[in-house]
């Protein structure tokens, strides 16, 4: 939105710029060393450039870009967690993996000696593991998120049949899901969030270009100041970079991922009243 100035105000900003501009004269032609830009004269210097952008430029501020560099660098940092507790995760994982094949190997001759369990034994594990996968859950993106972990296992020479290995990696699956969604929620604009409220009403139908762009100028009609020089491309990359919808036959759907993460917060009551 363009702001509006006053002929007074722009006379005290000229006003004060040219004095600023007197002294910094002063101190180049009179003052020892002369000749010489001193610190001072540098500070006078981008004092008059900050008033001269300011005066020029709608939406030039100090403050708005040392917020936008705090908020990348909050986001970096959230990141950095995320990935050092997966990597934790996976490495426990590879830990528990690898001492129970040590361990088959060490028993190998030992175990043709004992007496096999009892069938009662094999229907008491198999209860618990059950047990210990339904605490997660199963679902479309879990699937594929184990999928991806049995694969990343196997390529580095891991056995992932074991029930303590299948039990594992569903609760790995579900925590890297879990933190996922924390992130994005995170970060998620509110009109980003009716977006896959609509979106998710309508599956499997999509959104077509023209009702995507509509649904923008609405948003951005709402909020001007926010999203002054942003298009609808820009509006889209986040819900597309975390997979929340995907572009499919000229349309805009949810994806599975969007559908759980929507299913996430209803289920655990969490707050979806977001800016913008």
């Amino acid at each position: 939105m363009e702001r509006k100035h006053s002929t007074f105000s722009r006379f005290l900003i000229a006003f004060f710029a040219f004095l600023l501009a007197l002294m910094i004269g002063y101190n180049f032609i009179f003052v020892e060393p002369i000749g010489v830009l001193k610190n001072n004269n540098l500070i006078l210097i981008a004092i008059i450039l900050i008033i001269i952008l300011s005066e020029s430029f709608d939406n030039f501020s100090i403050g708005k870009y040392l917020t936008i560099s705090r908020k990348l660098e909050e986001s970096k940092n959230e990141n950095e967690k995320l990935e050092k507790k997966n990597a934790q995760l996976i490495n426990q994982l590879i830990s528990i993996t690898s001492n129970e094949q040590k361990q088959s190997s060490t028993n190998v001759f030992g175990d043709y000696y004992t007496e096999r369990p009892n069938k009662q034994k094999k229907i008491d594990n198999e209860k618990n593991v059950q047990e210990l996968l339904d605490q997660i859950g199963n679902s479309i993106v879990i699937e594929s998120m184990e999928k991806n972990i049995k694969t990343t296992l196997i390529t580095k020479g891991l056995d992932t049949t074991s029930e303590t290995s299948t039990v594992l990696i569903r609760h790995l699956a579900g925590t890297q899901l879990l933190l996922g969604f924390e992130r994005i929620h995170k970060y998620i604009f509110g009109s980003q969030l009716n977006l896959l409220h609509e979106l998710n009403l309508i599956a499997p139908e999509g959104f077509t270009k023209k009702e995507i762009e509509d649904y923008f100028e609405n948003v951005k009609d709402e909020f001007a100041n926010s999203f002054s020089g942003w298009d609808v491309k820009k509006y889209l990359v986040y819900l597309f970079s975390n997979i929340l919808i995907v572009k499919n036959d000229e349309k805009i759907h949810i994806t599975n991922l969007g559908q759980e993460y929507l299913n996430w917060i209803e289920e655990n009551n969490i707050n979806d009243v977001k800016t913008l």
